[in-house]
């Protein structure tokens, strides 16, 4: 609890790096750490569903634009090495954007939710990332000079079919695993009877549901946007091109959906992720709610924290201090914390928040 600009998110952020290495809020680690600063340590332990106690340290030094991490003061070779390890789900209103937004806003929370619970597609996504941005230079070299030199780009062609039909493949499979959850989670936070959906759309087209196909389509889309490409210089197809598309009752959830809709449907799909990462990893997600009382009716919070308050951990925060007294409840064990200029000033323990 706390007023605007006291901090309370910072917290999260701190855990958010325990996580995944960085901030779930900002972009880059030079806006986490306090202005005129030399840069930040985050410190905090963990205690795994199984019983294992693990203590994780991320630095960051300014002048060198250098982040460590250590688990248990062993120093882990990348950052993103850290990301599955102890999965957490974010919700904030800047996630509305996810229901609301471009396809890249929705192609994000999908590789979040899949990188967390997969080594492998995380990997493919960092190493399709890398690829596209060399074939990009290429492309935009032929662009400037206007040559149409083939044997630069086409072993980044291969690179670019191999690496992006995998994560293509990933993408289906998740789609229909993740969907029913997703349906159930919808149908409990909104009570009523409407039906939700979520097809993928990838940049091309392909016979679904078979591997092999995927790559001789891709490598067609390529031939045919060859002249585009040069002419523009940059990938016109591929996984950074996919969509997502969410329906309810059949209808684009972007163009017609109500507000409430939009928001039963944000909660849905973080109430899913909740559920898929726990199911998949075999370790419960922390599940962080920065500032969302404000945004959802009493109803949804009601039924979102009673889905997961006895199964996980939950941190919460809000510039109202009685925001959680009707919903205490659902809450086991509560505690609040009150933040004031950027410290914990005060700590209510206590087993009802009233």
């Amino acid at each position: 609890m706390g007023n605007n600009g006291e901090g309370k998110t910072n917290i999260l952020e701190g855990i958010s790096y325990f996580c995944l290495a960085k901030s779930f809020y900002a972009a880059s680690d030079s806006v986490v750490m306090k202005i005129g600063g030399p840069g930040f340590t985050a410190t905090g332990k963990i205690l795994s569903d199984s019983g294992v106690e693990y203590e994780i340290k991320v630095e960051f030094d300014r002048a060198l634009n250098q982040k460590t991490v250590t688990v248990n003061k062993t120093r882990i070779d990348k950052a993103s090495a850290l990301i599955g390890w102890f999965p957490v789900v974010v919700l904030s209103p800047e996630q509305s954007t996810i229901t609301f937004g471009s396809p890249a806003d929705r192609r994000r929370f999908i590789d979040f939710v899949l990188s967390q619970s997969s080594r492998i597609y995380l990997e493919s996504l960092i190493d399709y990332r890398r690829i596209l941005k060399q074939r990009n230079k290429i492309l935009s070299e032929m662009q400037t000079t206007r040559s149409k030199n083939r044997d630069a780009i086409e072993p980044w062609n291969e690179s670019l079919i191999k690496v992006g039909s995998s994560i293509m493949k990933k993408r289906e499979e998740f789609i229909e695993d993740f969907h029913g959850t997703m349906a159930d989670a919808y149908a409990l936070l909104s009570g009523v009877d409407e039906r939700p959906g979520i097809t993928y759309s990838p940049s091309f087209e392909y016979a679904k549901n078979d591997g092999d196909v995927v790559e001789t389509s891709f490598k067609k889309a390529l031939q045919n946007q060859c002249s585009d490409e040069q002419r523009i210089g940059y990938t016109l197809v591929g996984p950074h091109r996919d969509e997502f598309i969410f329906q309810i009752n059949g209808l684009h959830a972007k163009n017609f959906a109500s507000q409430g809709q939009h928001k039963t449907f944000l909660v849905a799909l973080k109430l899913a992720e909740f559920f898929y990462l726990k199911n998949r990893g075999g370790e419960t997600p922390v599940l962080l709610l920065d500032d969302i009382l404000s945004e959802l009716d009493e109803c949804r919070c009601r039924r979102l924290l009673e889905a997961v308050a006895n199964t996980g951990q939950v941190f919460i925060t809000s510039t109202d201090e009685h925001a959680l007294d009707g919903l205490s409840v659902v809450l086991a064990n509560p505690r609040k914390f009150f933040v004031k200029q950027g410290k914990i000033e005060r700590v209510e323990d206590t087993t009802q928040i009233n």
